[in-house]
């Protein structure tokens, strides 16, 4: 007894320190051999297709990787074992049915006791002997091994589900922050197929859109048949299930599916798919597929948590389009009634005010040196009119240059600078361009000029607007103070606003003392228009 406990001791130390699975079979082989007098013993695991394999032995005469098969309906230890779940014992193998390896192997005593992990029989711990009876109670010293054995694995396998589920999280967080910074749906598309795949064992994955009774494939990894751009019919796979049902599908025998020949075809035995819903309307399936046999149990909630962001990045896209949309709008809005504005003022007061001032200047070259009352009131009113004449002229350029929208973005850009008090190097090299682009890259300059005459110190700017293929880059830099941020009041919020309702984008460099550039970029939706008021 004394012998026997401190062999389980250092089993359960070896347990304790989370030994390599080899080292703790090998061990405990050895253990129990020396516990039963020396007798040859072997660990069996279980493989599940009617078939165990030699996982360790201590003189055993099968070695380490064997296989045999082990069948229901004979009486070997194996199969009892296998059966029952409990410790068997045959003291005589030539009164019972003996397998073909037993026969080989010239069995005459057995036992043996099962290694039960949650509830299932893993395998077992044997021990045999070619001529006699073995020692009374060698199941039951045997299967204090096994609980050792048993407890071995439930750890290791409690540590891979810990890891397992750390490897998830991990893959479900990359995905959600690339939804989070908006990433484009193809990003998101092929991430999330690359991430499934490995949280699911490294199966084929593959995410498809349902358009009509047609699967279109937009991702996919891992050796699948099915690759991006391609398109399969609905009816007889596994998504027309998945839509009509509406939830997780699986089919662990893929030759019971209509589309079966396309299975054997690409030696597909199993595949699972998950919905991908969008405000309540079934987008698209999330597949894996499997060439080796049915996929593990619990597959079907990892899948649907990807499939869920892929839920979410494909309503913020949507989101996102509608805003940006909204956004253009109210601002095609309020261009259009500036241009309007514009022009009302400029046909309007503005020529009335010039002709005022055209017909004081005759009304006093009618008085010609006489000076008097009359005279002195036509000298205030023509000063007047004058100062409200060129006070409307910078009220109009104000709303909108009419240079702008008669000369194109590089003569309105010339009326601004026009009076500024610091030289302004200016670099306009596009056609004419549709209003609206126009219109946001002047406001872009005219903003940041604002801001370099005001806060930057600056002695001097630039401005530089050049097309590169479909997107108008501008750029305004100078050499004052630095320090530029959006918000605050500094009037760049106003230009970062406009720029993402045309779907552009803003940078701002301004470093401390090195200057201000302010580079804004304006996707050209359709290309330049041929001449002003066009598009």
């Amino acid at each position: 007894m004394a012998d026997e406990q401190a062999a389980l001791r250092r089993v359960a130390e070896l347990v304790a320190h989370g030994v390599a699975k080899e080292e703790l079979f090998a061990t405990v082989a050895a253990e129990a051999s020396a516990l039963i007098g020396g007798e040859a013993t072997t660990l069996l695991r279980f493989d599940g297709d009617g078939c165990a394999t030699v996982v360790a032995t201590c003189g055993g005469r099968a070695p380490v990787g064997a296989r045999f098969p082990v069948s229901p309906s004979d009486e070997s230890t194996p199969a009892t074992i296998l059966r029952t779940g409990r410790p068997a014992r045959v003291d005589d193998h030539g009164s019972v049915d003996r397998p073909e390896y037993e026969q080989q192997f010239r069995v005459k005593s057995s036992v043996g006791a099962p290694v039960v992990v949650e509830d299932r029989v893993w395998g077992m711990l044997g021990a045999t002997t070619p001529d006699r009876l073995l020692p009374v109670a060698s199941e039951q010293r045997l299967q204090q091994f096994t609980e050792l054995i048993a407890a071995a694995l439930a750890n290791a396998q409690a540590r891979a589900d810990v890891q397992r589920l750390a490897d998830e999280q991990a893959a479900l967080r990359r995905v959600a922050e690339l939804v989070a910074r908006a990433g484009p749906p193809e990003e998101v598309f092929e991430a999330v197929t690359a991430e499934a795949r490995a949280a699911t064992g490294g199966h084929a994955t593959a995410l498809g859109r349902i358009d009509g009774d047609s699967v279109f494939v937009v991702a996919t990894v891992g050796d699948s048949p099915a690759q991006a751009g391609a398109t399969f019919p609905v009816v007889g796979s596994i998504s027309e299930i998945v839509r009509e049902t509406g939830g997780a599908v699986r089919v662990d025998d893929y030759s019971t599916m209509p589309n079966a020949p396309y299975a054997d075809e690409n030696e597909l035995m199993a595949a699972l798919a998950v919905p991908v819903t969008v405000a309540g309307r079934l987008w698209g399936v999330l597949i894996t597929k499997s060439l080796d046999g049915p996929l593990p149990r619990g597959t079907e909630h990892r899948l649907q948590q990807f499939a869920d962001l892929v839920s979410f990045a494909i309503a913020n896209a949507h989101h996102r389009a509608q805003l940006t949309a909204s956004r253009a709008r109210v601002v095609a809005t309020a261009d259009a009634t500036r241009r309007q504005l514009q022009r009302d003022v400029h046909d309007g007061a503005q020529q009335r005010l010039v002709q005022t001032v055209i017909t004081l200047k005759l009304a006093r070259a009618a008085l010609g040196d006489e000076e008097g009352p009359a005279a002195a009131l036509i000298d205030e009113s023509l000063e007047h009119a004058g100062r409200a004449a060129e006070e409307l002229r910078d009220l109009v350029r104000g709303i909108l240059p009419a240079a702008l929208s008669r000369g194109g973005l590089r003569a309105g850009v010339e009326s601004l600078i026009e009076g500024l008090p610091l030289p302004v190097l200016v670099d306009v090299d596009v056609p004419r361009l549709r209003p609206d682009v126009e219109t946001t890259a002047y406001f872009v300059v005219a903003e940041a000029l604002t801001n370099v005459v005001k806060h930057a110190g600056a002695s001097r700017a630039n401005v530089r607007v050049t097309l590169a293929g479909q997107t108008l880059e501008v750029l305004v830099s100078d050499d004052g103070r630095g320090g530029a941020e959006v918000g605050g009041g500094s009037g760049l919020t106003g230009i970062l606003d406009r720029v993402e309702a045309a779907d552009g984008t803003l940078t701002i460099a301004s470093t401390a003392g090195a200057g201000t550039t302010v580079h804004a970029s304006l996707p050209l939706v359709v290309g330049p228009t041929g001449g002003p008021g066009s598009g």
